[in-house]
């Protein structure tokens, strides 16, 4: 260790003697005297004088601050008391001075505690405004001795404590400062529970298998250089070091891996509907989606998948997948295993009517012609290709909530505007199923608004004064009305019903109506924005805009979402209007 400290200039102080009680301490860097030093130092004091005075600095309030000479100021009073006259230097100087006077005299005269020497280290570094090399050149030190020894002031006051009373050595405390301080301390108290303390070389061990490895980091660990909970940065600090490449703050690293796992499930949400983080012992399951292959689904209801709220993708958390990403699954297994047995089921009612296709020779005799049921049944050849074209047509998937959401806004607003245009008698009958089932769905309000956008000057006088009169005020108001505004009043009311009546009902009534949804919708960049990119990708095929965009849709569906939604909805030449994607029909 060098020991030559360059204290800032002072002037020449003035050498007398001051009161014991009028000299107050300073900042002394010493924390621990050794009693018996003491006692052999006050024995000299008692018997020959005290010979090499004190270094003191004149304050403001006219007290002196002891600057140099704890140990001797200590003796003193113990020999003479608060009234001896003390030899004392008296020189002018900042707070700056008396820091580092102080920490020279105590390296000079007796060796400090590393302890003591981190903390003088510390404060000499503030006077320094945090210029180190400054600080290592005020200290007598080199920059590396003066790193080393602040790098000990990252142990926590209770190791710092324990080595400044010799219950740990310097490796000890040098192994532990790496850690955070509430691992320091809860280290401390299992090596001093040891019925024999451990060894540099024991502790070491055990705090590598608390440690954590950088090179199995997902994050980004530029940060991670300079860190003092850096391993590597330690071995260069310190004599004792746990291996290199590894990380003493646990928390850290945890809270670091866990915004970069945030991060890459943040970065998957334009491409699926769902996307989970799986953390150890959640024991999520989740299935690949297949066309093909034992759990296949058959290629259409695939597709339908992909546009499904259950469709997805995970990032795992488990140790020994930490990072990984599992794309294209279904989060949904009881419903994949239903599509996965009926697809399975299709194949053998597929295999079955190949077999019977192929070998009637070998079914004559029996009893029963091949491919014919039991009497007044179905041949079984048919049977099991009108299940399979059925269970085609039935290809489906819930898409996501906002999806549903958009859909049911849709589907009301069709609603009012198909049920007008309805034939007299068709409309009538809407109107008296809906007033037999569900009458206080009707919306009055809605419909006034209706009629006096409608009906003219007559619908104005309904839409400002039916509303405030008693029902024999209205009656009489309403005979008042041309017919033909009265016809476009009736036919309004059963296309005005409130929320109240659920879009299970609204879909079932223009599916009984046969009501064609091209008439009043069509593919756009509202609904198209509402989607993932998988979803996107699953309209896109399904409608043939794939095909259409040719050798372009690869590097559309490599882009942004707004740059492929774009592309899909910039087709040059091509009639949208009709095309309705399985999610958006009745």
């Amino acid at each position: 260790m060098e020991n030559t400290i360059e204290v800032p200039a002072a002037p020449e102080g003035e050498l007398m003697k001051v009161k014991w009680a009028d000299i107050v301490l300073g900042d002394n860097p010493r924390k621990h005297f050794d009693p018996d030093r003491q006692r052999s130092l006050e024995a000299s004091i008692r018997a020959q004088g005290l010979h090499t005075p004190v270094l003191l600095r004149k304050l403001a309030d006219g007290r002196y601050e002891l600057v140099a000479g704890g140990r001797r100021h200590r003796a003193f009073g113990a020999v003479y008391g608060p009234e001896g006259l003390m030899p004392a230097l008296v020189r002018k100087g900042d707070q700056a001075f008396a820091n580092a006077a102080a920490l020279t005299e105590n390296i000079e005269r007796e060796p400090m505690t590393p302890v003591e020497e981190a903390e003088g280290a510390a404060k000499t570094l503030a006077d320094c405004k945090g210029d180190r090399p400054e600080a290592a050149k005020r200290m007598g030190w080199s920059l590396p001795t003066l790193e080393k020894r602040l790098a000990l002031m990252n142990a926590s006051e209770k190791v710092r404590d324990a080595l400044q009373h010799k219950v740990l050595n310097l490796g000890h405390a040098e192994l532990l400062a790496a850690c955070r301080k509430e691992t320091q301390d809860s280290a401390l108290d299992h090596l001093l529970k040891q019925e024999k303390m451990w060894t540099v070389v024991e502790l070491r061990s055990y705090l590598e298998s608390a440690s954590l490895l950088l090179d199995k980091a997902i994050f980004d660990k530029s940060d991670c250089g300079p860190c003092h909970h850096n391993s590597s940065r330690q071995s260069a600090l310190f004599g004792v070091a746990i291996s290199d490449g590894r990380c003493t703050n646990k928390q850290c690293f945890d809270k670091k891996t866990d915004e970069q796992l945030q991060a890459t499930a943040d970065s998957l949400k334009e491409e699926f509907q769902v996307v989970r983080i799986v953390r150890p012992g959640e024991n999520l399951t989740v299935i690949p989606l297949h066309a093909d292959g034992p759990k296949g689904v058959g290629a259409e209801q695939a597709l339908a998948c992909r546009t499904c709220e259950h469709f997805g993708a995970a990032v795992s958390a488990a140790p020994d997948k930490l990072g990984k990403v599992f794309k294209n699954l279904c989060m949904n297994v009881p419903c994949n295993s239903q599509h996965v047995d009926a697809r399975k089921k299709e194949r053998e009612a597929a295999e079955a009517e190949k077999t019977a296709a192929n070998g009637p020779a070998k079914a004559q005799g029996t009893g029963t012609k091949a491919g014919i049921s039991k009497p007044g049944g179905a041949p079984a050849s048919k049977a099991s290709a009108a299940a399979s074209t059925k269970k085609q047509a039935e290809a489906s998937a819930e898409p996501s909530r906002a999806v549903q959401d958009y859909r049911e806004k849709i589907w009301r607003t069709v609603f009012r505007k198909a049920v007008p245009k309805l034939p007299t008698s068709q409309n009538r009958q809407v109107l008296l199923a809906i007033c037999i089932t569900q009458p206080s769905s009707l919306d009055s309000h809605s419909l006034l608004d209706a009629i006096k956008e409608a009906a003219g000057e007559d619908g104005m006088t309904i839409a400002g004064s039916a509303k405030l009169m008693k029902l024999p005020e209205a009656y009489k108001l309403f005979t008042e009305i041309e017919p033909g505004h009265l016809r476009i009043a009736v036919d309004l009311i059963a296309a005005h019903v409130s929320t109240s009546m659920s879009v299970d009902n609204i879909r079932g009534l223009l599916k009984a109506i046969e009501t064609d949804l091209t008439q009043y919708w069509k593919l756009n960049g509202e609904f198209l924005t509402l989607l993932t990119k998988n979803e996107v990708d699953a309209v896109a095929i399904e409608l043939g805009l794939k095909e259409k965009l040719g050798d372009g849709y690869v590097k559309a569906r490599n882009g942004s979402k707004k740059e492929f939604v774009d592309a899909v909805l910039g087709i040059k030449d091509f009639e949208y209007r009709g095309l309705v994607p399985k999610m958006m029909r009745f």
